[in-house]
């Protein structure tokens, strides 16, 4: 999103500008490259250009709004804007679109509207917008869309629904848009959905239904690429012909159907399977996520054999020979979380390409290093914390480990000495439940839906080096610190909208905060690496200043003339 990079930094200088001003003043920043970024404004300030921007109201082609002030937007409120491409308007308070809101601007392409309070969609809200291509609600209060809601929007490619609170959707929601290709409605309520809701697209390539209710999903007939119903409620699941990658965990799956003839990736952590059997016709298959499920104890996977990873961990498998015979592909395993309490690796000897084979948080007693390299001679990584040894008994392991090759983590920290003792203490300890696993991050964030967008709909050239360097200049010297242009444009608008809201007058009422961003906690190793890592570059950088000083001795390591008037000085004749 290159070309995006003007706007990027319009947003940051907004916000120092807002950051020093109250609220009730509206504010607007332009770059060269036709896009303007306004804060605190509403339709009749819009629409009498009364924010005072640099350009023209025909002149802009990339508009973002922070803090939209009107519950309406009415129709007419961007009658200005006639060459308008994109729009964006974050954290309002707009409730409700009237029909013809955005009629008089035919070439938009992006329209997002995210962070309001809208609650319904009515007919022909988008009437006029033919060459749309990506429409993002995400994070309003909708709960009923009718079915004309979409009405001309016959280009629509992009949708995103997500974070709002829909229970039911129209059948014939998408008969307008037969182009759509990419739809997320994750994070609402839906329970059911209903028969022939996709029937009107010919292709979906990715379609996100997490975080529902969703007690089913039966779409035979669906051609989506890349399907995601993970933490619904489903009990059953069929698979049809055209699904690659699907992603079910945490549901109540207890019964697969269908064939899966082109599935490569299939995640069901987390459900109620007890037979892989269903599974055995997915030829395709290369990646096979059943942690946590109760299968049965001499469950066997012969017959996946084009599998690379397989991931088994919570599922109390017996071992034998037979349950991993012919799996000669298989490059990671995952037994972790099975209470093993010894390593057989005779019974591993059909995986001759493993890699990765992670038995952490079991109680195995010992491990025959001579036997695993026989039968394991590609082995790389032996991931085995959490087995109930102490300290002692541990750093005897990782040494024979370090002699045959071995290593106990997949980043090679335990293999270093610095960072040796860390792993030591860490993984020294009794084994415990299993973690559970966060919300997972979805695929369509709005980034990666930018990115996709504007590389396949470019419409605005990229900043001139000049020009960037003029801004990075203006935010350089600013008493407020900023990202830089190459943050990624998602972090730079919440800044701007951090600041926005931090001045909310007072009479204004109580301000909305800004909603609050997750964050990972760095485990122990790699805060320990970075902060090795900056000691060994002070260390190095000090290190070098000494040796240049005693170099720079050696090297003019002669005896000074003394002047003429100490003792020790010698008169040359």
């Amino acid at each position: 999103m290159a070309h995006r990079k003007g706007v990027l930094l319009g947003v940051a200088i907004l916000a120092l500008c807002v950051a020093g001003a109250s609220t009730s003043m509206s504010m607007c920043q332009c770059s060269l490259t036709h896009s303007c970024v306004i804060g605190n404004v509403n339709g009749e300030q819009l629409s009498t250009n009364a924010m005072q921007c640099s350009l023209n109201q025909t002149d802009i082609e990339d508009l973002l709004i922070v803090r939209y002030n009107d519950t309406v937007l009415k129709a007419g409120a961007f009658g200005q804007f006639v060459n308008l491409t994109m729009l964006e308007i974050f954290h309002g308070s707009m409730e409700a679109i009237e029909s013809g809101a955005f009629a008089k601007m035919p070439g938009m392409l992006k329209i997002v509207i995210q962070h309001n309070k809208l609650v319904t969609l009515n007919d022909n809200t988008f009437d006029g917008l033919d060459e749309l291509r990506l429409l993002s609600l995400a994070f309003n209060n909708l709960t009923t869309i009718s079915a004309g809601a979409f009405a001309g929007l016959k280009n629509l490619s992009y949708l995103v629904l997500t974070g709002n609170t829909l229970s039911q959707l129209p059948a014939t929601l998408f008969q307008p848009t037969p182009k759509l290709s990419t739809i997320v409605m994750s994070h609402n309520e839906l329970t059911n959905l209903p028969t022939g809701l996709f029937d009107p697209l010919g292709y979906v390539a990715r379609l996100d239904l997490s975080y529902n209710k969703l007690q089913s999903f039966q779409f035979p007939k669906l051609n989506v690429t890349l399907l995601m119903l993970q933490n619904n409620s489903l009990t059953d699941l069929s698979l049809n012909d055209h699904v690659v990658y699907l992603k079910a965990e945490h549901n109540r799956i207890s019964r697969l159907t269908g064939t899966g003839t082109n599935l490569t990736t299939l995640i069901l952590s987390d459900n109620a399977i007890t037979d892989v059997a269903p599974l055995l016709g997915m030829k395709k298959l290369t990646k096979l996520a059943l942690n946590g499920n109760p299968l049965k104890p001499t469950t066997v996977f012969n017959g996946f054999d084009a599998l690379l990873q397989l991931m088994l961990s919570k599922t109390n498998l017996q071992i034998t020979e037979q349950t991993f015979a012919n799996l000669s592909n298989l490059e990671l395993l995952d037994l972790s979380y099975n209470g093993l309490t010894e390593l057989d690796f005779h019974m591993f000897s059909s995986l001759i390409d493993l890699e990765v084979l992670i038995v952490a948080f079991n109680r195995i007693e010992k491990i025959n290093f001579i036997e695993l390299r026989e039968n394991l001679p590609n082995l790389h990584v032996l991931e085995i914390c959490g087995n109930g040894w102490n300290s002692t008994y541990l750093k005897t392991v990782l040494t024979h480990m370090r002699r045959y090759h071995l290593s106990a983590d997949m980043q090679g920290l335990s293999s270093f000495f610095l960072f040796s003792p860390m792993f030591v203490e860490l993984c020294s300890t009794a084994p415990h439940p299993a973690p559970t696993s966060d919300e997972d991050d979805s695929l369509y964030s709005e980034d990666i839906i930018d990115k996709d967008f504007q590389e396949f709909y470019p419409t605005t050239p990229e900043p001139t080096g000049t020009t960037e360097k003029i801004l990075r200049t203006m935010l350089s010297t600013s008493k407020t610190a900023m990202p830089e242009a190459s943050t990624p444009k998602s972090m730079l608008r919440k800044q701007a909208i951090a600041l926005l809201e931090t001045d909310a007058d007072a009479g204004d009422g109580v301000p909305v905060p800004p909603n609050p961003q997750p964050t990972s906690a760095s485990s122990p190793l790699m805060i320990t690496f970075q902060v090795f890592v900056y000691l060994f570059a002070v260390f190095g950088v000090v290190s070098l200043a000494v040796l240049g000083y005693y170099m720079r001795q050696r090297r003019f390591d002669v005896r000074r003339i003394s002047p003429m008037d100490i003792p020790d000085s010698v008169r040359l004749v």
